[in-house]
């Protein structure tokens, strides 16, 4: 794999033309959001880049860009439990918008089309309606499987290994490891992270779906109808005997080939019709459906008679 793209430009340059950059401070300050470590607030970071933007242009193209601690914050959960989100400065987050700005368009085309999540013009909505297509083309066994702790187990060198199949340019690579390996701070205690990729910056959401290719391009290569929405997958059988051995082969691959964690109390095989994903219960979506068509039916053949 060469190092340039095809134009002979470096993915570092594009990252740091002033165009990419300054777009990259118009999402996060659009996204508003929490300060980081560093206290500093999105309104105050414009003034903040304005001053130090040829010394950050610098440091990204030479290498000594050095991100801070993300920021930890706990997140009460229905069941009483806590989802940890990292909060990345708010110039952190300018620097991981703008690299995913120049990577996205080059590894989001190649994801599977399968994958649902976190991908711009693809959303639960579709990933639903293929729910609808197995469930339509017999297959009405489903086999839920729920990863445990996802985020918090990414496997660092994986990812980086998945990274270099997708881009090569070795500064911006060594820009998303510093990002990986920026610790977390919690109140104040330095965390050293050596997994993970903590949820609040930009990067995360891709980051999850290079690392949940390898699953998506295993389960097609076994022939599956199955559907990835992030960390959530479904797969779709015919019977529950298929499911059961499903369950067993693809806990295996995803534990052993992943080295991440399926959580045994989550997962499970189910009928279709009881299994809710995303939030959707196929067979409420169905009923739905039939009473849609009705009404359709009943309007055309109401202004039928009337015409």
């Amino acid at each position: 794999m060469e190092m340039k793209e095809q134009d002979g430009i470096d993915l570092i340059d594009k990252v740091i033309t002033d165009d990419n950059l300054w777009n990259a401070y118009a999402k996060v300050k659009s996204n508003k959001g929490a300060p980081g470590v560093d206290g500093i607030t999105v309104d105050q970071l414009k003034g903040h880049m304005v001053k130090y933007f040829q010394p950050l242009k610098m440091k990204l193209k030479d290498g000594t860009y050095k991100p801070q601690p993300v920021k930890r914050v706990a997140i009460p959960k229905p069941d009483g439990s806590k989802r940890y989100l990292g909060i990345p400065t708010v110039l952190d987050r300018v620097v991981q918008q703008a690299i995913l700005q120049v990577i996205n368009p080059i590894i989001d085309p190649k994801f599977s089309e399968h994958s649902f999540g976190f991908r711009k013009g693809r959303s639960a909505h579709q990933a639903i309606k293929l729910a609808e297509h197995y469930y339509e083309e017999g297959y009405r066994v489903v086999v839920d499987c729920d990863l445990k702790s996802y985020f918090d187990t990414i496997h660092y060198q994986r990812v980086h290994a998945y990274l270099e199949e997708f881009i090569s340019d070795r500064m911006v690579l060594k820009l998303i490891w510093k990002f990986l390996r920026s610790g977390i701070l919690d109140k104040d205690i330095y965390i050293e992270t050596t997994e993970g990729a903590p949820q609040g910056g930009p990067l995360s959401p891709i980051l999850a779906n290079v690392y949940l290719n390898k699953l998506d391009r295993e389960l097609e290569r076994r022939g599956h109808r199955f559907i990835r929405y992030a960390d959530d997958f479904v797969i779709y059988v015919k019977s529950k005997r298929a499911g059961e051995r499903v369950m067993e082969s693809v806990t295996q691959f995803i534990e052993k080939d992943l080295q991440l964690l399926i959580n045994q109390k989550k997962s499970k095989i189910c009928g279709a019709t009881s299994a809710t994903f995303l939030g959707f219960n196929i067979q409420n979506l169905m009923e739905k459906s039939v009473a849609g068509l009705v009404d359709r039916q009943n309007n055309g053949s109401k202004t039928n008679y009337e015409n």
